[in-house]
């Protein structure tokens, strides 16, 4: 791990357990009691800006974002990136009918259409992500490579859609060749599948993703689950 990211990792600890409460320490105490460069606590500081823990003021430094305390932290290799950093490269775009199972994701009939995306995502112009989506088209009626080269989430909510949560699964994959020339990078290259499934506050399933990306890191701080320990304990008698 990179020394700005072991300061990221160490301030975010004692920030969710209450150890740094309001005021971060200044960069010249960071520098100071981390032994680090000034460079690396700037840069650790502007990852927990972005990632949302913390909130800058002119002139005074870096305060806690108390709003999140208390609620699960998540980011990852793509948000804690600005969209000024994020963009997208159409590849594909179709409409078609859905099958059995994306009609019982969706709720909806056979005679029903999807939009079927398949598009690049790309931070500082490096292409780290290749990303399959489908959307209802009933929720979507209009579709171009404009929409599609910008943040669909973005562009749902323009629509009205009122989004509640994603439900997310990861696994570990080999890359294939094909995929390897797309991302321009070796079949050896670390590579995480990530699917994504999101839900608007009437419980309608909107959006349904299939991600490769390449050098993948996600951290999560989440409240211990006791009951979880049990059950798991149980089951193994």
């Amino acid at each position: 791990m990179k020394k700005h990211e072991e300061l990221v990792q160490d301030l975010i600890s004692k920030i969710c357990n209450n150890v740094i409460t309001y005021k971060l320490p200044s960069e010249r105490e960071l520098v100071d009691k981390y032994q680090l460069s000034r460079f690396s606590v700037r840069k650790a500081l502007s990852k927990l800006e972005a990632i949302g823990i913390v909130k800058p003021k002119t002139g005074s430094g870096y305060y806690v974002n108390t709003s999140i305390i208390g609620s699960p932290l998540i980011y990852n290799s793509i948000t804690e990136n600005s969209f000024e950093q994020i963009s997208y490269k159409k590849v594909q775009l179709n409409k078609r009918v859905p099958t059995i199972h994306e009609m019982q994701v969706f709720t909806i009939g056979e005679d029903d259409y999807l939009w079927h995306i398949k598009r690049l995502r790309l931070i500082q112009n490096k292409i780290t992500q290749i990303e399959e989506t489908i959307v209802p088209v009933h929720l979507f009626p209009k579709m171009n490579d404009s929409i599609i080269e910008s943040s669909l989430q973005k562009y749902a909510l323009s629509l009205g859609l009122k989004i509640d949560s994603y439900l997310t699964n990861y696994k570990a994959i080999n890359l294939s060749t094909e995929d390897a020339n797309i991302l321009q990078c070796k079949r050896t290259t670390a590579a995480m599948n990530i699917t994504n499934r999101g839900f608007l506050t009437s419980g309608e399933a909107f959006i349904v993703s299939d991600v490769i990306d390449i050098n993948y890191q996600c951290t999560y701080h989440t409240k211990f689950n006791n009951e979880s320990l049990q059950y798991r304990d149980q089951n193994d008698r």
